[in-house]
């Protein structure tokens, strides 16, 4: 039984990183080059009233993300192999998430709060496009611990029978 809510969580953290894969590289090919293409009106995309709650998303989903992958961590605790991989998977996701409330959260929520009317400007186009640079890196790692997540659950649960 154990075994199976071991795998069960494991199963359901990989899942729950697959859904903010998919969003981050929605957003990073869709939505992030036309909110940051002509500062600040292009901005008006990402504000209230009308345009993307991009907290909608990604409050509810990092927070089922974190207490699965907690979960999983102790669920799976005796499997060597599968610990491993999921405290760093945890290394690299406390990294990305340090990042994100340092510098990505401030700055887009700089960004939402930035009135929509006015003239283009450059300083904050040249400031969107460090955001989107650097938001990539952050991407990438999300997608490596997905890899991560993924060669993490291949591996045989304790008990498990290997075939030959």
């Amino acid at each position: 039984m154990k075994n199976n809510m071991a795998f069960l969580t494991l199963f359901i953290t990989v899942m729950l990183f697959g859904v903010l894969n998919g969003g981050g590289l929605f957003e990073e090919i869709v939505v992030t080059p036309v909110w940051s293409a002509s500062p600040p009106t292009s901005f008006a995309l990402i504000q209230e009233p009308n345009g993307l709650s991009l907290t909608s998303f990604w409050i509810p989903f990092h927070i089922a993300a974190n207490i699965f992958l907690v979960i999983a961590l102790v669920l799976n605790w005796q499997n060597r192999i599968r610990r491993n991989y999921l405290l760093t998977v945890l290394a690299i996701y406390l990294v990305i998430r340090v990042a994100t409330f340092a510098y990505f959260a401030p700055e887009i929520i700089a960004f939402e709060n930035t009135p929509a009317q006015g003239l283009y400007s450059p300083e904050l186009e040249a400031r969107a496009e460090l955001w989107t640079i650097r938001s990539w890196f952050r991407t990438i790692g999300e997608i490596g611990i997905n890899i991560l997540l993924i060669l993490a659950i291949i591996q045989p649960g304790k008990g498990d029978k290997h075939v030959t």
